[in-house]
């Protein structure tokens, strides 16, 4: 009768004991497939640890910074190109016979850039609307770090590589990776 008992308890505790983190399935399935083929490259992650997680305050900021770096970068392009048009302006208007047809472009080409200019001083990131009604706090995205061997395909050697893997919380979707450099 013990035997009938303690038999249950036993696979319970092997099975908990060998049972991966709810992230190392999904990054087995990434790592071992190749174009939405499956490859055995017998799988095993060394080390897996939870770095990091993205929130919907961090997500708002990587798309503000991207934006108003993009932004600068174009306003920087517009100045100096106003500033040509300036100079331009100028030399036609002092030249010894100034072709009013050639001031009155400049001058138009001129304000078409001042409004280009004052339109992207206004501009705001349109990708935000999305994060309007949502909690700053809530976890979009995870950083795992997985260090893993797996069979090289090709030199047939077992080769440990490091990756971060961004992966939804749920651990139900890949989102990308990047290689850590050791």
């Amino acid at each position: 009768m013990k035997r009938i008992l303690l038999l249950p308890l036993f696979v319970l505790l092997f099975s908990c004991g060998g049972t991966p983190s709810k992230y190392e399935k999904l990054i087995a399935d990434v790592v071992q497939t190749d174009r939405g083929v499956k490859i055995d490259l017998n799988f095993k992650a060394d080390k897996l640890k939870e770095i990091r997680q993205i929130s919907v305050a961090d997500s708002i900021k990587i798309i503000t910074d991207s934006f108003n770096a993009e932004r600068n970068k174009q306003m920087a392009s517009l100045e100096k190109t106003l500033s040509v048009f300036t100079e331009s302006i100028e030399k036609a208007k002092a030249a010894s016979r100034p072709s009013q047809t050639m001031i009155n472009s400049y001058q138009s080409s001129i304000d078409k850039t001042r409004e280009q200019i004052d339109a992207l001083r206004k501009s705001v990131p349109g990708e935000l609307t999305k994060y309007e009604s949502r909690d700053t706090n809530e976890i979009l995205a995870v950083v795992v770090r997985c260090t893993y061997t797996i069979d090289e395909p090709l030199t047939k050697k077992r080769v440990t590589e490091t990756f971060d893997f961004f992966l939804s919380p749920d651990a139900t979707i890949f989102y990308s990776k990047k290689r850590v450099k050791e």
